[in-house]
């Protein structure tokens, strides 16, 4: 159907219906641009909440569960809870809603910058970036609060840690299997330096000037220069992931600068 035959099968409006689309002119707008094909718009419900750590929306129909802290593989960030409402980002922007409202969002990806990921064997989706403008191989990591960064990237790019604020931390337990007699033995140990004291590294805050990936830009963000044992990747999280529009499908994670 063409634009013209769109606008003269357009029937006049009753008036419970005006009443509503002048209390939502918004909404109006996004559904009558929707209809013409000129926007790609999502339908989100919350349906309830619970113990101030979880959320179940409804997506288009399809029931997700959220978790505080967390992106769903549909890009949305459950941030908050209180009461009966829920705080969130979707597509990149906040959202509030309240149990049973529902809300039309533009979910449109065409005109903004976008760029795709593939998961590797591992599931992990690596890729190469540019922080303040290095090059290095990063890991994109839904998991992870902030950016973590070695400190043998760090001191390839000549990022200025040592002199900022910084933290020392405790080494994490390692643990080792082994086999005998037929069953699996699992020890743990905690790391020793060469003393034999608890073995410490130290951590440092960074500000960034940008982090780049393929052509997505994200400035004024904070990072962790880290001497942990045995990282050896740089880390990007959720403080990267919440300045874009997310999407995790069929083992591809596509970013979307809006």
């Amino acid at each position: 159907m063409n634009r013209r035959a769109q606008f003269e099968s357009y029937t006049v409006p009753s008036m419970q219906t005006l009443t509503f689309h002048m209390r939502f002119p918004c909404l109006l707008s996004l559904l009558i641009a929707a209809s013409l094909g000129t926007v790609s718009a999502t339908t989100l419900q919350l349906s309830s909440v619970g113990a101030r750590s979880h959320a179940q929306f409804i997506v288009d129909g399809s029931r997700i569960d959220a978790r505080v802290g967390m992106f769903t593989d549909e890009g949305l960030l459950l941030e908050k809870i209180s009461d009966d409402t829920a705080a969130f980002r979707y597509n990149g922007l906040p959202q509030r809603m309240r149990v049973g409202e529902t809300i039309v969002v533009d979910s449109q990806t065409q005109g903004f910058v976008t760029h795709q990921i593939k998961a590797d064997q591992k599931n992990l989706y690596k890729t190469a970036a540019l922080v303040n403008g290095g090059n290095l191989q990063a890991e994109i990591d839904r998991n992870a609060d902030v950016i973590v960064i070695p400190v043998a990237d760090a001191d390839r790019l000549n990022l200025p840690y040592k002199d900022k604020k910084s933290q020392l931390h405790r080494a994490p337990r390692q643990t080792t299997i082994e086999v005998k007699d037929g069953k699996e033995v699992k020890t743990v140990v905690d790391p020793k330096d060469k003393d034999g004291k608890p073995l410490m590294y130290k951590t440092y805050s960074l500000p960034l000037n940008s982090v780049r990936i393929g052509p997505i830009d994200v400035y004024g963000l904070n990072a962790i220069v880290s001497e942990k044992p045995g990282l050896t990747t740089t880390v990007i999280g959720r403080e990267f992931l919440k300045c874009l529009a997310p999407n995790w499908s069929n083992r591809t994670l596509t970013l979307v600068r809006r």
